[in-house]
């Protein structure tokens, strides 16, 4: 992890709702500022524990629950819509097995035209060449096959969580 990336990440933080369901990802300042209007509060080590989650001693603070935020549909974390941020998500990499290409566009798994929804849970970024391969077919009707499972948005968001908190 670089210099920089260890400095952004010691400066993010998760906001749970009153369910411990992740919303999205804050800076520290605004999560102060949650927790100094009452609107949130840090997570003590004894709720660190009943979530079996780690106490890093380096940091007060990687979470806050904001008590009366109500559970976030899946489509609305904080995330962005559109190619970026699936991009983003899969890190530029093209998602197909075998290819080394840099993503510069995003497929539908499940394509448009077989009635497959534009969700995260649906789009994967992809190279130019391994989109048009595979076309308005599924992977597996293309001969193709994805890296890895595809990642919901609050999949990610606790992902992130963990590495942040060394868990």
């Amino acid at each position: 992890m670089s210099r920089h990336t260890k400095k952004h990440c010691a400066q993010i933080v998760l906001a749970l709702d009153c369910h411990y369901m992740p919303m999205v990802e804050i800076s520290r300042r605004k999560a102060l500022k949650a927790m100094a209007t009452g609107r949130a509060h840090a997570l003590d080590l004894k709720t660190w524990s009943k979530l079996g989650l780690q106490d890093v001693a380096s940091q007060p603070f990687h979470a806050v629950v904001f008590s009366k935020a109500r559970a976030v549909a899946e489509s609305k974390l904080g995330f962005g819509r559109g190619n970026a941020s699936i991009l983003r998500r899969d890190e530029h990499r093209c998602q197909y097995v075998g290819c080394m290409r840099r993503a510069t566009t995003v497929d539908h798994v499940i394509p448009r035209c077989q009635g497959g929804p534009s969700t995260w849970a649906n789009l994967v970024a992809c190279c130019r060449e391994c989109n048009a391969r595979k076309g308005g077919r599924t992977p597996e009707q293309a001969g193709m096959q994805l890296r890895s499972a595809v990642r919901s948005q609050r999949a990610l968001l606790l992902e992130r969580f963990h590495v942040l908190a060394g868990v």
